[in-house]
């Protein structure tokens, strides 16, 4: 590593944990004062409120280090460029190439380490991170294996749910088991699906078993449509439900294998299977991207311009990105386009940008 790498390198990584820090305390201060009254209004000390932050880190950490990532880039790119550090670069031969070189291979390990991240750490963290919030915090007894089945215990009921899934509020194969004050079984319901409308779950194609104390005698009854006596909130059992950040890309990826067995849908988990793979690369774009914008000479006097210009497409991307995903979602667009499509766009138009730049 020559000379000039090693410091525009070392420029670069102070710039970043200074921006990380700064950024990292101000979200996690904002989470903490939002969440706090949640924890003191469950009788949860306020010391658990700070472990289920510490869960968090990892999540926190991918979602805003490439943004602090951009950020560094053009403060120590811009800084360099306002003391004329690269005109002076560029009279001895030095061009933007040669500065372009440090911080694409910097986007190259940040993409890695926010892939190890996002693979090893997070899914880990936000399992209990979950956890906490929902069985401490709500009071809910709810559990979710692997392989996404949902458990809950109530006060005189157990509650089985095969699949869930959030943006419809629907589940499909649930089963209720409904006991006496002796833990007896005195009820059991078994329907293809329900649906949460109008404040309460509906279930389609239900058996409804009843089973007599005293005499042992059993009663069925089938119904089209029951409504279901049960506490169960569809957005505390989207959190308690199987997340894709709470998987890596192995485990997600035999998670929609088995879905699609079981023939239900998987086109989500699909999207976000490739989207895992598609979002570290946003840094390798975020390198060409800050290093186009600090080295515009017509922003050589103005480093808050070039910091709210970066900023700006950075908004623009993740618009755009949101955008996709929700188009694959509803498979208007297929997977892996929606994932990468973003990516594509946005890394031509930094390419663009550095072409452009003096």
């Amino acid at each position: 590593m020559t000379i000039l790498y090693r410091y525009v390198t070392r420029e670069i990584l102070a710039s970043f944990l200074i921006v990380l820090a700064a950024v990292l305390s101000i979200y996690v201060a904002v989470d903490f004062i939002e969440k706090i009254d949640n924890f003191m209004e469950a009788g949860v000390p306020a010391i658990r409120c700070v472990v289920y932050l510490l869960y968090k880190l990892p999540f926190i950490f991918v979602q805003i280090a490439p943004v602090g990532f951009l950020l560094s880039i053009l403060i120590a790119l811009g800084l360099m460029n306002k003391n004329n550090e690269v005109i002076a670069l560029k009279s001895c031969g030095i061009g933007k190439n040669r500065l372009l070189k440090p911080t694409m291979v910097l986007g190259v390990f940040f993409s890695a380490g926010l892939f190890l991240v996002a693979e090893m750490l997070m899914p880990v963290f936000m399992v209990n991170a979950n956890q906490i919030w929902l069985q401490e915090v709500r009071k809910k007894n709810i559990y979710a294996s692997k392989t996404n089945d949902i458990w809950m215990r109530a006060a005189r009921q157990i509650i089985h749910i095969k699949q869930y899934v959030p943006e419809e509020k629907r589940v499909a194969g649930i089963t209720i088991h409904t006991f006496d004050e002796n833990f007896r079984l005195i009820e059991r319901v078994d329907a293809v699906a329900g649906v949460f409308e109008n404040g309460q779950w509906q279930l389609d194609d239900a058996v409804q078993q009843f089973f007599e104390r005293e005499s042992g005698d059993q009663r069925i009854q089938l119904h089209n449509t029951i409504a279901a006596d049960i506490d169960l909130n569809p957005d505390d059992l989207a959190q308690a439900a199987k997340q894709s950040d709470e998987m890596g890309l192995a485990e997600l990826g035999r998670y929609i294998q088995k879905v699609e067995r079981e023939g239900y849908g998987a086109t989500r988990y699909r999207v976000d299977y490739h989207s895992k793979i598609a979002a570290p690369f946003v840094c390798i774009f975020l390198s060409v991207l800050g290093t186009g914008i600090a080295l515009r000479g017509n922003m050589r006097e103005g480093l808050p311009m070039s910091i709210t210009y970066g900023l700006g497409v950075t908004f623009f991307y993740w618009i755009f990105n949101s955008f996709c995903l929700s188009l694959g979602y509803a498979e208007m667009m297929p997977p892996v386009i929606a994932a990468w499509l973003a990516n594509l766009v946005f890394f031509s138009f930094a390419g663009f940008l550095l072409l452009i730049a003096n």
